[in-house]
C-alpha cells in the first residue's frame, strides 16, 4: 500500500490547532511547517517522476523546486513557487533555532500547502 502523502498536510494543521501538551508548542509549530512541505515535496516530485523525468541521485529538492519553476505550464510553476517558499519555512523550522516560528507562520504555511494540493489536483483533472 502506498502512503498518501497529503496526509502529512492534514496533520500540519493537526498540530497547528491542537496542543495536548503546551510546552511542546514551539516543536508542534515546527514540525507542522515540516510536515506541511515533505506532504507537497513528494506530490511535486510525482508530477515530474509521472511525466517521464529522471530525477538526479542528489539534490532532488533542488532539482524538483527549478524544474517545476521553469515549467512552461503556468500550473506548475505555481506550484514550484509554492514549494520554495514551503522550502524556506522547512528549512527554518528544522534547522534554525532562532527562527521566528508562531502559530501564525505554521497556520500560514499550512495554507500555502492546501493550495498547492490544489493546484497539483487540478493538474490531475
Amino acid at each position: 500500500m502506498t502512503f498518501d502523502w497529503r496526509l502529512y498536510v492534514d496533520l500540519a494543521d493537526e498540530l497547528t490547532t491542537y496542543h495536548r501538551t503546551s510546552s511542546f508548542q514551539d516543536a508542534y509549530y515546527r514540525t507542522a511547517i515540516s510536515r506541511a512541505y515533505y506532504g507537497v515535496y513528494h506530490l511535486a516530485k510525482k508530477i515530474l517522476i509521472d511525466k517521464g523525468c529522471v530525477l538526479p541521485p542528489k539534490s532532488q529538492h533542488q532539482f524538483v523546486r527549478d524544474t517545476l519553476l521553469a515549467s512552461t505550464v503556468r500550473t506548475e510553476r505555481r506550484i514550484g513557487t509554492h514549494l520554495s517558499r514551503l522550502w524556506k519555512d522547512r528549512v527554518d523550522a528544522d534547522y534554525k533555532e532562532v527562527a521566528s516560528i508562531d502559530k501564525s507562520r505554521a497556520t500560514t504555511t499550512y495554507m500555502m500547502a492546501k493550495n498547492t494540493l490544489e493546484l497539483i489536483n487540478s493538474l490531475s483533472l
